[in-house]
């Protein structure tokens, strides 16, 4: 018996019931219950060996040849420029005055005017670890002053780029997205949507948990050189808060029962640092923010799984309270990412745009003056037979995000084009050196973050150049216009007075008359 040989012509015979699968079964896929299935296409299979229409590929082979062989520069470029999709990769506005209140804020603060701005970057776990938003702040720091990293959970779920929070105990976190806790009945969470509790003392007595501070080498020196720390907190009971340097007590605060605001905390100018908070009942710490005494501050929330759809769930008043005490010029929105894999059609990606629409007019309506910045998803990658495609449903979503935010009068950033537009992430994960995205064909590497963070910066300041420029228009042409009313006016008031001279200069002439004949 001849097993080599049986083998090889089994192998030929599944190989062909391969092929035959893949030419009968459906091209699209088809759902069962909550899975999708499909099939590998003949192209999967075969690659370039396949091709559906071959009339078509030997005409495409015989018109690459005939371009080369002509030398035809002017053609090839034609070419290349017809197959290049249409990239907007600035930030879009229905009017320059979307980020007009932001913009004159960094105007007055670069002039004296304003001692800080303040902006807030919400996201997915897109921008986990300050991811970002840590590149879009070192460039505002260093243009418009500031030192610190702003607001973050006392426990994190991951630490910011700046700052390693280190032998943390009795600390629980608690979100108001994700899987909340059930035994949390009201929706009171800060403007952070999360808060951290203290859990039961090891000894029995009330409530106890502390973490130490530490600064890290990486990141960026100006969020590291913070010089003040606040904490945002409520308590049910008597809160005390001692801070230490090394082993040594530095300072230590307290606060009454029922106490719900914002306070400063000394802390030591060294690396590290250490809280520890103890109560008879478990406070809220909705976030400790640290920053300088003037400059620019952005916070970075990063909410893991989340589709940003919690604002209009948060307590209202407290939500409304918090966005105005600290004073945010700019909020930006980041997400859409993780609601990509379960959009359908169209009809769902609408449902999502206008949902998302909702909460930008649901923050505007707490805080009308801050300027609202919605960024839309990144290109995101799924198998397709042995390849990793683009989701075509993003092309659907980011079109319908683009026209529900322009409404609302919010800006928008495509990250989708900002990335290359469709197919980008496989070339950020495949193609790019050092890679851009990680392999799951969702999230950015640091190098690819930190480029959207600069990105971001840039685009900023390009629409801020062209609200300037607008603005400076704007007074041209008033100035002009008040001129020419002046000039009207003072024309209108000359012929007045010709007028009146003249019936003046009649009248005498009259009455010289009537003296003459009398």
């Amino acid at each position: 018996m001849n097993k080599p040989r049986q083998f090889l012509v089994f192998l030929v015979a599944l190989f062909g019931l391969m092929l035959a699968l893949s030419i009968l079964m459906p091209k699209d896929k088809w759902l069962l219950g909550h899975f999708e299935l499909g099939y590998y296409s003949p192209e999967d299979l075969l690659g370039p060996l396949w091709s559906e229409n071959p009339k078509r590929a030997k005409a495409l082979k015989a018109s690459s040849s005939d371009s080369l062989a002509s030398n035809n520069l002017a053609d090839s470029l034609a070419m290349v420029a017809f197959e290049k999709p249409v990239l907007d990769t600035l930030i879009q506005v229905a009017s320059l005055d979307a980020l007009g209140h932001f913009f004159d804020a960094l105007e007055s603060l670069a002039a004296g005017k304003r001692g800080s701005v303040r902006i807030i970057h919400y996201g997915d776990s897109q921008i986990e670890g300050d991811r970002i938003t840590m590149q879009f702040r070192d460039v505002l720091q260093k243009r418009f002053g500031g030192r610190g990293f702003g607001y973050v959970a006392l426990e994190p779920l991951v630490m910011p780029a700046s700052l390693e929070f280190i032998n943390s105990y009795g600390l629980a976190r608690k979100t108001a997205f994700g899987r909340r806790d059930t035994n949390i009945k009201d929706t009171r969470y800060g403007h952070l949507g999360s808060f951290t509790t203290l859990l039961p003392a090891s000894n029995g007595e009330g409530f106890e948990g502390g973490v130490t501070f530490k600064k890290r080498n990486w990141g960026y020196q100006m969020a590291r050189d913070f010089s003040k720390v606040k904490m945002s907190l409520s308590t049910l009971a008597p809160l005390l808060v001692d801070v230490f340097a090394a082993d040594t007590l530095f300072a230590s605060h307290s606060f009454p029962a029922e106490f719900e605001d914002i306070t400063s905390i000394n802390v030591p100018k060294s690396d590290e640092f250490s809280l520890v908070l103890k109560a008879k009942e478990s406070p809220r710490i909705y976030g400790l923010s640290f920053e300088s005494a003037s400059g620019v501050w952005i916070d970075n929330v990063a909410m893991r799984g989340a589709s940003g759809m919690i604002f209009r769930k948060l307590d209202r008043a407290q939500f409304q309270t918090t966005l105005v005490r600290e004073n945010y010029e700019l909020v930006i929105l980041q997400y859409g990412g993780n609601a990509v894999p379960y959009l359908k059609d169209t009809a769902d990606a609408e449902r999502f745009a206008k949902a998302a629409a909702a909460q930008v007019a649901h923050i505007k309506s707490l805080h009308p003056s801050a300027s609202i910045l919605y960024i839309g998803p990144s290109d995101m990658a799924v198998k397709n037979g042995l390849k990793m495609r683009s989701y075509p449903i993003i092309k659907v979503l980011k079109s319908a995000l683009r026209n529900e935010m322009l409404a609302k009068g919010a800006a928008y950033w495509d990250l989708h084009d900002v990335m290359g537009g469709e197919g980008a992430m496989v070339r950020w994960v495949e193609e790019e050196e050092p890679a851009l995205a990680v392999k799951d064909y969702c999230h950015f590497s640091p190098a690819g973050a930190k480029f959207v963070g600069y990105k971001l910066a840039a685009a900023l300041d390009h629409l801020q150049a062209e609200y300037i420029g607008h603005k400076k228009e704007e007074a041209a042409l008033a100035a002009s216009q008040e001129k020419a009313k002046a000039d009207s006016i003072l024309a209108i008031k000359a012929k007045q007075a010709k007028r009146a001279a003249q019936a003046i200069d009649t009248a005498s002439k009259q009455e010289t008359l009537h003296e003459n004949n009398n």
